[in-house]
């Protein structure tokens, strides 16, 4: 192995005019004046993302860890599409002599080294650089040569202002929609939530939300921004000649193999161009059912109790973004199994589901989840959902409805379970009112769960082991980073969660003036497991990182 190894050197020695390092194999740093070995704190001093831990990955797989930034010429990057190099993470140097040396952001993917080999005439010889330095490259060689075209084609001028009276065109040009139709699909291919364009001084950047991260994707040419952006607009109904004020819009999408996809579109004037950000709603991702929330069954007999009542309310509570509709969606979905009537008002809807009658708020009709909850008791409802309880107005009709024969689900920003009772009594509700319709509180948050190809010890900061009560010798998991989980290390997510039932001993506590903490210690006495603890036992099993535990904390 040590042999194949120092033939590939001497070959690279010839073949490249990059800048690598190599540690352990006797060759010295001036036996070569095409190869300039970095010491470690030189590659340290590259910044960003050049650390420790991929020098010591260079140094145990036995590559090259190359510094692209000084490598301009584009050597064998024509060898493999754009495409390809985006979704690998890879670019072709050089080749020789049989060879080609490629930078890999993973070069412990066995998969793209497969691929890169059959696709690749000569044999691949893998290069260590940082996820920062191949994304600027991919950037360099690939984007910037594509978006030229693109603007020639267009008939634009990269370095002018794009005329106001060319914008319907352009949205309506192929290579504007093959651009953003390619963007909309590969979104929904790697799992992303959301799709952010920033515009920039330089260009744009095009990143996209995955398990709840962003990941750079592609840099956009500065002209073609507003095109983009005009096919942006056109998909979702929008006055293309409105730059100065915000706009929001939602349509549909229908990928190639037939799946359909709700787009929810908001576009904001920003200091260099208008930024975009393009919400996913794909039910297959997004939807879930009661036994996909990760209850315990426990929980889950309690939920189903509370999904048995013939009235009374329940609510999910947590920060944005922390699943609390997707909850509420899949009680529906269980709910709609029985022959009930259920009225649904949101802002917006974010998902139709049949057999159940969904509303959307319209504040321009003044029809606010306050107006519509008057009117759905006029519609002989069995079920109602409000997407918020946000004033004491929408509070005061929904505890209401939970006292004359409704069950009523809705959702509340607060940060715990027991903090939902005070917030409410705070909003205006009477306490007795509220100890004779409350049922339940679910208070939630969705970990990440840790990639299982990358997965690794992790080292745990002893304050975040003394905090969440767990013992120094006790271990733990986290993720390295591959291409199987965009290199973040974390792969889906699930619910962490505390169910808070309100017994007997709760609803005694629900008075004028309750304490929270009170109600807190009465529910975990009750049976509830704290959302710490919770996330903690998450920890223990392997499934989630113990930062990804702190991170989550409620306490």
């Amino acid at each position: 192995m040590a042999h194949d190894f120092e033939h590939r050197l001497l070959v690279l020695r010839t073949m490249m005019a990059g800048r690598a390092y190599l540690d352990n194999y006797p060759i010295a740093p001036g036996e070569s004046a095409d190869i300039a070995w970095l010491t470690l704190p030189e590659w340290l001093a590259e910044g960003d993302d050049a650390d420790e831990d991929r020098f010591a990955l260079a140094v145990r797989l036995g590559y090259p860890a190359v510094r692209l930034r000084d490598y301009e010429d584009r050597g064998a990057a024509d060898a493999i599409t754009p495409e390809l190099a985006r979704r690998l993470r890879a670019i072709p140097l050089q080749n020789g002599k049989g060879l080609v040396a490629v930078a890999l952001e993973d070069c412990e993917n066995p998969e793209a080294l497969q691929q890169l080999n059959f696709l690749l005439r000569d044999r691949v010889v893998p290069m260590v650089s940082t996820p920062r330095t191949i994304r600027e490259c991919i950037g360099h060689f690939y984007d910037h040569d594509q978006d030229l075209a693109v603007a020639r084609q267009l008939g634009l001028d990269p370095l002018l202002e794009t005329p106001q009276r060319d914008m319907e065109r352009l949205a309506r040009e192929k290579p504007v929609v093959r651009i953003v139709t390619d963007l909309i699909a590969e979104a929904v291919s790697r799992r992303a939530s959301d799709i952010h364009i920033r515009p920039g001084e330089q260009g744009a950047d095009v990143l996209y939300r995955i398990d709840d991260e962003l990941v750079p994707v592609r840099r956009f040419l500065r002209a073609l921004l507003p095109a983009v952006v005009s096919r942006i607009k056109v998909l979702a109904d929008m006055n293309l000649a409105e730059h100065r004020k915000p706009q929001d819009g939602r349509t549909s999408f229908l990928l190639d193999n037939g799946r359909k996809v709700d787009l929810r579109i908001s576009v904001m004037p920003a200091v260099f161009g208008e930024s975009v950000v393009v919400r996913l709603l794909d039910t297959m991702e997004s939807l879930w059912n009661i036994d996909q929330l990760g209850l315990s069954p426990a929980d889950h007999a309690r939920l189903d109790d509370v999904m048995s009542r013939s009235h009374g309310m329940f609510l999910t509570t947590g920060p944005t973004g922390c699943g609390k509709s997707t909850t509420l969606y899949a009680m529906l979905l269980e709910l709609r199994k029985q022959r009930i009537n259920i009225l649904t008002i949101e802002d917006p809807v974010e998902f139709y589901v049949e057999d159940i009658q969904q509303m959307q708020v319209n504040r321009a009709a003044d029809f606010t989840f306050a107006t519509a909850m008057r009117n759905f008791l006029r519609h002989d409802p069995d079920v109602i959902m409000v997407g918020e309880m946000r004033d004491r107005e929408t509070a005061a009709i929904g505890v209401e409805s939970a006292l004359t024969g409704h069950l009523v689900l809705s959702t509340l920003h607060t940060n715990t379970a027991a903090a939902t009772i005070t917030r409410l009594l705070d909003l205006g509700v009477e306490a007795y009112l509220l100890r004779a319709s409350l049922l339940a509180v679910m208070a939630q948050r969705l970990a990440r769960l840790t990639c299982l190809h990358c997965r690794e010890v992790e080292q745990v900061a002893p304050h975040i082991r003394e905090t969440l009560g767990v013992g120094a010798d006790e271990v733990f998991y986290s993720g390295r980073g591959c291409s199987r989980c965009e290199g973040l290390g974390v792969k889906k997510r699930r619910a962490v969660y505390e169910l808070m039932l309100v017994t007997p001993a709760i609803q005694r506590l629900i008075v004028p003036g309750a304490e929270a903490d009170t109600i807190h210690a009465t529910a975990i006495e009750q049976g509830m497991t704290p959302l710490t603890q919770a996330a903690v036992q998450l920890a223990r099993s392997g499934a989630i990182s113990l930062t990804e535990a702190w991170r989550l904390r409620a306490d």
